[in-house]
């Protein structure tokens, strides 16, 4: 049984994401010393702008070119904030399947890959870069279907109804992306302290979605670099990253999951059972109680539709599922460190963590510079 998802800022979009583009933001950075005299230095690269007159002050420029690559491990919680289930002619369940009935209790993306970052230094100050992204991902979604609907009784009482105490775990959707990005950092450093900012925005398509999704990363950090007797130089730093979404609505894709179509055939099982108690409810009440016809032929009807459903998620007809996603934490804790081998070679790795949210980068970067 294969059903074709039309996925709307779906869950699988997070694609972690995921792309996960902040991966790069400190390329290096720039340490004037305290003796700011004019000294005879021979700057021979024509970046950065204003190089030479950096270098006659006395001040370290890292080579103005670089190219990384970098391994990413990426992962964090989402939560759903809009469902719809509807079929390609136009018939739809949104007053019975949405985010309050399904009751999404936990979804979780992870992505992992490779990246690719090559960087220029246009001023002694300003760092920008182009990124390529291939990332593997998988994007897993756990919902407790449930319909709470207050009634009169037949006692007087309001009656509160559930189903399906335990949550539905749809097995993990694994994709495949690619994604390209922009960005640039701004650093400064002083006796061998630094602050630095980054910024990037990267666009990823996927084998599961047919529009490009747009993600924004930006990040502070502020750290203390070390030099040793033999040249090599440590520089260890901690900060902040932000990163959410650019492109929230209606993105749609396609995919195909059989385990899916088991988990909505039964969580439309658990409406259909909810419904049917409902009308047994009010079949029950006197047939004076005001507004009974009218809810009973609403119940009919819903009782028609969710049949209909069920017969199309089992014979494989095509269904459209729309779902908006939200980063729960938007914000996490990074550390990390960037350890200069020599000035061609650096090798820089970085981890971040907050509830919900993890993440893990490593990679080697070579320098060098055009006369």
């Amino acid at each position: 049984m294969r059903t074709i998802i039309k996925i709307g800022t779906s869950v699988t979009l997070v694609l972690l994401l995921l792309n996960f583009s902040e991966l790069n933001a400190q390329s290096g950075i720039q340490f004037p010393k305290h003796d700011s005299t004019s000294v005879n230095t021979d700057w021979p690269y024509k970046l950065p702008i204003w190089g030479q007159k950096v270098a006659d002050r006395n001040i370290e420029l890292q080579l103005p070119l670089g190219v990384n690559v970098n391994y990413v491990y990426n992962q964090m919680s989402l939560e759903l904030t809009k469902f719809s289930m509807n079929f390609y002619d136009g018939e739809n369940l949104d007053d019975i399947i949405n985010p309050e009935s399904l009751n999404f209790t936990e979804t979780v993306a992870t992505a992992n890959g490779v990246n690719f970052r090559a960087d220029a230094w246009i001023l002694p100050f300003l760092n920008v870069y182009g990124i390529y992204a291939k990332n593997e991902g998988s994007t897993k979604v756990s919902f407790q279907p449930q319909v709470i609907e207050n009634n009169l009784g037949p006692n007087g009482n309001l009656k509160e109804i559930r189903t399906l105490e335990k949550p539905i775990d749809v097995p993990a959707v694994k994709f495949n992306t690619n994604s390209f990005g922009i960005g640039s950092t701004l650093v400064y450093g002083w006796d061998n302290y630094f602050v630095s900012t980054d910024a990037n925005m990267t666009w990823s398509t996927s084998d599961l979605l047919t529009e490009t999704v747009t993600f924004f990363v930006g990040s502070a950090r502020i750290g203390r670099r070390v030099t040793f007797r033999n040249k090599m130089k440590l520089a260890i730093y901690i900060g902040a990253m932000y990163r959410d979404f650019v492109n929230k609505d209606n993105n749609t894709g396609s995919l195909g999951v059989p385990e899916l179509d088991e988990a909505m055939g039964r969580a439309i099982d658990g409406f259909t059972t909810i419904n049917n108690e409902q009308i047994d409810l009010w079949e029950s009440l006197p047939d004076a109680t005001p507004g009974k016809d009218e809810k009973l032929a609403e119940l009919y009807a819903r009782e028609m539709r969710l049949e209909n459903a069920k017969d199309r998620v089992d014979s494989s007809d095509a269904i459209n599922y729309s779902i908006n996603k939200e980063i729960i934490n938007n914000w996490s804790t990074q550390i990390g460190f960037n350890f200069e081998i020599t000035e061609h070679w650096m090798y820089r790795a970085e981890l971040g963590y907050r509830a919900g949210q993890k993440f893990f980068m490593t990679g080697l970067q070579y320098r060098f510079g055009f006369k």
